[in-house]
């Protein structure tokens, strides 16, 4: 028996790596569940192989570490998922994955053959961080000593175009499923964190809410090649191990290890150097004298250079070789970063890719990590300090909102810190029945009541069946109406509201405008995000697109930050609605509540009226952010006075309504 037990290792690490193969190998289209059957087939074999050294039986190992094994579950089946589903190498995982084909196979970063070969549009430069290219290259040499001995043996021969040679798929799930496993380490070793501190049941919970219901999943599964994936790993590492070395003063070999993993983190990404704020808090708050603290520091801060410097080597040489061939300007005049100004209010809150809006699970989580203060502080408050300063970084980039991101992207690894601080909720709640029954009671209560507004408005046939669908999209599109405030948006969006005075619903699509010292609008589909009350319904002729005033005054707000010292000239280019005998429409102009003069709509045809505000007005009219223009109806007139026929219908049935007036577009200019 014993020595059965002994090669039982042996042989399942065999078959790991024959399962690994697998996997690289498996052909593109083919079913990958018998790929995950087998995975979970080898989680059983470990898992009874554990339970044979614990000396207890299979079925009693398994009760007692079931949320463990839940999650291995979970992560085999991602794995399976990525392999059918995975969008490939995108983004900037291109730049990442062609660098390294590049270096192993040409000894240089001149990548233009390798995106060719992927089909990548051309960039202006290829200017990036290491990110995960470190990360992936055992596997990928692996992959690549594999393919050559299976080209040398006969095995398969080699590609007829020597550019697409390490540019295969299995080189790519390399590349991806390295990536992945650094997140699935990182998960796994953050569960059993949480598993030491709350109950098993809130530790799983919190586990698979963090991968599943944030970022994080869409970059292990469905965009490896992306730096979040094995950025969140390192940084579970890095914090992990500072939890439970720097309190008890880290050795020499300890510190070494807590700078390699900064190093790793760092190269794959460069904002995650702001986790060694953690253990500077750490040291920084020990109840030790002041001299004894500087002599900590110092030496852990020493010990994790050491550890550091190869990856910041890796890093230099790789920044210079790069720099050598494209421009790059990182900060100041033209740059990259503006840190001086920082848009982190929207990097947190927007609907363009916010991390707490589109994240709501971060959002509960910094709540918890608030909360998590009173028992844990130092890492809580490291936590918090930590998000505050990335949000204010990624605020200070020029592309803020992070291109095509899913959600809030850059944050990925902040989740490593904010788990706790979930997880504490988590455990109230099972520990409080009242709390998780409370939200359930009320959208029950809730649900009944949209369903009876449908039904006393017509929305819903009152004899004849209906679609599900429809009234489930009906119930969203009513819980939904103005004034709608998302509460993940809180309180940035309030904060907007009073601010401009628009209404916080509005915070959704106008929060992202930039203030602009002239204004050029076309009243098409994408006015309507500015358009407040008072307009009707969109239209379109022969002049253009257009929007009807249904309503008077018609609001419109418009972000602005005019120069101050000269003339401002506001030009609207309108149309009455023509009906016999022909009258035109007389509208006032006002701007933030002063009027700043009149003109008339053209009946037959639009006409542009032209209004200038002069420069001794502007502190009483204008304002640097959203001003509000309002046209107000000041009656109508005959075109021919002496036409004696009656009123045409729509006179007659607008009565005490403005005369409907169609707008094409609105400028704003400063002479």
């Amino acid at each position: 028996m014993p020595r059965r037990l002994s090669a039982a290792p042996a042989v399942l690490g065999v078959l790991a790596a024959a399962w690994l193969a697998w996997l690289l190998a498996l052909p593109e289209g083919h079913s990958t569940w018998p790929l995950v059957l087998a995975g979970w087939a080898l989680l059983a074999a470990a898992s009874h192989l554990a339970a044979r050294r614990s000396a207890c039986t299979w079925l009693s190992f398994v009760q007692a570490n079931a949320d463990t094994h839940a999650v291995a579950a979970v992560l085999v089946y991602a794995v399976g998922v990525q392999l059918a589903d995975s969008h490939g190498i995108t983004s900037d995982g291109a730049i990442y994955f062609s660098q390294l084909r590049s270096l192993i196979f040409d000894g240089d970063f001149d990548i233009g053959r390798e995106f060719a070969v992927l089909g990548q549009p051309a960039r202006p430069h290829h200017v990036v961080p290491i990110g995960p290219t470190l990360l992936w290259l055992p596997l990928y040499c692996v992959t690549a000593g594999i393919d050559a001995v299976g080209q040398l043996v006969g095995a398969w021969s080699a590609p007829a175009d020597g550019a697409t040679r390490g540019l295969g798929l299995p080189y790519v799930r390399a590349a991806s499923v390295s990536s992945f496993a650094a997140g699935a380490a990182g998960l796994m070793a953050l569960h059993l964190r949480l598993r030491r501190e709350f109950t098993p049941g809130a530790a799983l919970a919190t586990t698979l809410l963090i991968f599943g219901a944030t970022s994080l999943c869409w970059y292990m599964v469905y965009e490896p090649s992306m730096t979040h994936a094995a950025s969140f790993g390192a940084v579970v590492a890095f914090v992990l191990l500072v939890e439970r070395w720097v309190p008890r003063d880290p050795t020499a070999p300890q510190a070494i290890v807590l700078g390699t993993l900064a190093g790793v983190a760092f190269v794959t990404r460069p904002q995650d150097a702001l986790f060694a704020i953690y253990p500077a808090v750490i040291v920084a708050s020990t109840s030790v004298p002041i001299p004894e603290r500087v002599r900590r520091a110092r030496r852990l801060a020493g010990w994790a250079i050491v550890g550091a410097v190869p990856w910041l080597l890796a890093q230099a040489i790789q920044t210079s070789a790069l720099l050598s061939i494209y421009p790059f300007t990182l900060a100041g005049e033209g740059g990259y970063l503006h840190l001086l100004g920082s848009r982190w209010v929207d990097v947190l809150f927007s609907s363009w890719h916010g991390f707490l809006s589109w994240t709501p699970v971060a959002y509960v989580a910094v709540l918890g990590t608030i909360a998590y203060l009173r028992r844990a502080w130092r890492w809580a408050a490291a936590a918090l300090i930590i998000l505050a300063l990335m949000a204010w970084i990624n605020g200070a980039a020029e592309d803020w909102a992070a291109g095509w991101s899913f959600g809030g992207r850059r944050f990925t690894s902040t989740l490593a810190m904010l788990a706790p601080g979930l997880a504490l909720l988590v455990d109230a709640v099972r520990r409080r029945p009242l709390l998780a029954l409370a939200p359930l009671v009320v959208g029950a209560l809730w649900w009944n009541y949209l369903l009876m507004v449908q039904y006393t408005v017509g929305m819903l046939p009152k004899d004849e069946p209906v679609a599900f669908g429809r009234l489930v999209r009906q119930q969203v599109e009513l819980h939904t109406r103005s004034p709608y405030v998302y509460p993940f948006a809180f309180p940035a969006n309030v904060w907007f509201a009073r601010r401009t005075g628009l209404p916080a619903e509005r915070y959704d699509l106008l929060a992202s405008e930039p203030l602009r010292s002239e204004l050029d609008l076309p009243f098409d589909a994408r006015v309507e995000r500015f358009l407040l009350q008072g307009w009707e319904a969109p239209g379109g002729d022969d002049w253009g697109s257009s929007w009807w005033i249904g309503g008077t005054p018609a609001v419109i707000a418009v972000p602005l930050d005019l120069p101050t010292d000269r003339p401002v000239d506001i030009e609207v280019r309108a149309r009455t609605r023509y009906e016999e005998p022909v009258v035109e429409a007389q509208l006032a102009l006002d701007v933030n509540g002063h009027e700043v003069g009149d003109f008339t709509a053209g009946a037959r045809e639009p006409t542009l009226a032209r209004l200038t505000v002069a420069p001794e007005r502007f502190r009483t009219v204008w304002r640097a952010g959203y001003n509000h223009l309002a046209l107000r109806s000041l009656g109508v007139r005959r075109v021919d006075p002496t036409d004696a026929r009656p009123p045409g219908p729509l006179a007659r049935q607008s009565e005490r309504r403005p005369w409907p007036v169609s707008i094409y577009s609105l400028r704003i200019t400063a002479r």
